[in-house]
């Protein structure tokens, strides 16, 4: 017995919709599945998919197989231009560049989303068809609706992350370094960019690149006066600009591309504004994928933008405070050096040389910057030592030594008190223990010494040797580097004194000049110090001779608390 046609186009139907619903998340293996299931129903290769997209307000292909490309742009034109009529969900045969085709729209009549596209059918399977349209629509509508809650819900949750990362960190770099990350995931798109408003010169310059780090240094030095490109109209109008050809766009600066190498094809700007004044422009740039920037994209970064500023002006009033209290410790630091002529700059040098040792360790941000602090505070305990002690050019007592020995003690005293000084603390401490556990104030041993004590004590010792001090002139960098090698495990951590060796040439050689005969390095004089005239000079024979801080006599080298580096012969 034959089978029934319909019971076959009936077994085709089912067997397509099982196949949907086993791959109801993936919409090409859905368009597929719909191929060829008209393929087998009406004998002829041919659809297609337009969708509309309501923010960009344009029809594009979505899936093809079987028509030429012109006739569906033909078809788009159409649809965009016609969509709202409701003649245009009748069944029609639409003539396009000469071709009569099945054009069925999609969705509600009063919003329809797209169109489905077949060759010519007989009209004896208009039934069949109607079925088959039927089990499309409710495929790709099912699936388009589940994708915009997708889409939504990713939205949502990158606004959360914003807001989360906001309230995460006043670091301003860091922060901002977040929020671009963010807004690119969000925006679909290959890079963004903040720029800052300088009120004083009226001028936005790039703070921050997110992706490549080369890109961003490049970018670090354009400034763009008030109303220069697209960035700078829409700090000066304070209203937003979408671009989805900056190639069109007159108001688009190229020397930012020029400069970086980058490439910018598309671009979407917000203003930032902090009560009513414009202190910034997020930017978006390179929509990828086929849907250029849009309305709806828009509305998504002015979220993030809104976010962001107050979060932006919180991070920048936190960072001017830093730099009152990093200025404000400073000059103690200086007045601190200044009770010993011999020390004037010590406190800035061993800061400069701490910090490059950090960085070479690869300390996070925050530990650097507590080194830094504790690096100018690291001997503010000389407050509490007499002048008559601090300044002694001869040997110093037992007792006088004893005395400062405690300076780290009396600088930890000084900043308990002090909440924002607090974590700085240890550095300032522990700046005279030895790895060997031979130093003071508690004798620790190797990794029991807080890292910032370790690495202030290379730098502090550094410092020591390559300045002039009242018993001999500054050592050069070779004689010094051979000291740190050799007290390293001893006196030194040896980790930090490799950090130390390897941030030399990067970092730190910029402070000395070559020697007369070009073989070694001196410190630079900048003035700071003072060195001692020749008749004043104490030689190493002079019993009196004794370095700060002080180093013992031979026949006092086994005591427990031995004396800091560098040692002089008696």
């Amino acid at each position: 017995m034959a089978e029934n046609p319909i019971t076959g186009f009936q077994s085709i139907l089912f067997e397509a919709q099982r196949q949907i619903l086993a791959n109801g998340k993936n919409i090409d293996a859905i368009l597929r599945i719909l191929a060829q299931t008209s393929c087998d129903l009406f004998d002829v290769k041919g659809l297609a998919v337009i969708f509309y997209d309501q923010s960009s307000q344009t029809t594009r292909i979505r899936f093809n197989d079987g028509f030429e490309e012109h006739i569906l742009n033909e078809y788009c034109i159409y649809f965009t231009k016609n969509k709202a009529d409701k003649a245009v969900f009748e069944r029609s045969m639409l003539e396009q560049c000469g071709s009569n085709n099945y054009f069925v729209p999609l969705g509600k009549k009063e919003e329809p989303f797209g169109a489905i596209l077949l060759k010519p059918i007989d009209e004896s399977l208009y039934p069949i068809g109607d079925s088959f349209i039927e089990l499309a629509a409710t495929a790709l509508g099912t699936f388009l609706e589940l994708e915009l809650v997708h889409l939504r819900m990713e939205e949502m949750n990158a606004l959360l992350e914003v807001g989360r990362v906001v309230s995460s960190t006043l670091d301003l770099k860091e922060l901002l370094t977040k929020i671009m990350s963010t807004a690119t995931k969000v925006m679909r798109c290959e890079t963004s960019t903040v720029y800052l408003v300088d009120q004083n010169s009226n001028e936005l310059y790039f703070h921050i690149v997110s992706g490549d780090s080369n890109i961003s240094a490049k970018l670090q030095e354009i400034r763009l006066p008030m109303g220069t490109g697209l960035a700078g109209w829409c700090a000066q109008n304070n209203a937003p600009v979408i671009v989805p050809d900056t190639s069109k766009d007159p108001r688009f600066f190229k020397g930012a591309d020029k400069k970086s190498g980058f490439v910018t094809r598309s671009m979407l700007c917000v203003p930032m504004c902090h009560k009513d004044t414009v202190v910034g422009v997020l930017q978006v740039l390179n929509r990828t994928g086929d849907i250029p920037f849009n309305d709806h994209d828009l509305e998504t970064l002015v979220n993030v933008a809104n976010q962001a500023v107050s979060a932006i002006e919180n991070a920048r009033l936190y960072e001017n405070i830093q730099k009152i209290y990093l200025s404000t410790i400073e000059v103690l630091a200086t007045a601190i050096d200044a009770k010993d002529p011999y020390t004037q700059g010590h406190s800035r040098r061993v800061t400069q040389y701490s910090v490059a040792i950090a960085e070479q360790m690869g300390l996070a941000q925050t530990e650097v910057e507590n080194i830094r602090y504790a690096g100018l505070l690291h001997d503010v305990g000389k407050i509490g030592i007499k002048d008559s002690i601090i300044r002694k050019p001869g040997r110093l007592t037992d007792e006088e030594y004893a005395i400062i020995k405690m300076h780290p003690s009396i600088g930890a005293r000084i900043l308990r008190p002090v909440d924002f000084l607090a974590d700085k603390i240890p550095g300032v401490l522990h700046h005279h223990e030895y790895y060997d556990g031979r130093g003071y104030p508690d004798h620790l041993i190797g990794t029991d010494i807080p890292l910032a004590g370790r690495i202030i004590c290379v730098a502090d010792a550094f410092d020591a040797m390559t300045t002039n001090r009242p018993y001999r002139k500054g050592l050069s960098v070779n004689t010094v580097i051979a000291e740190l090698k050799k007290f390293s495990g001893k006196q030194f951590d040896p980790e930090c004194v490799q950090a130390f060796l390897n941030a030399f040439d990067e970092k730190i050689s910029q402070y000395f000049e070559p020697t007369d005969d070009g073989a070694d390095m001196v410190l630079i004089d900048d003035e700071t110090g003072k060195e001692a005239p020749e008749d004043e000079m104490i030689t190493e024979g002079t019993p009196s001779s004794q370095p700060y801080p002080p180093m013992a006599h031979p026949d006092e080298e086994k005591k427990t608390d031995s004396q800091p580096f560098p040692p002089i012969k008696c």
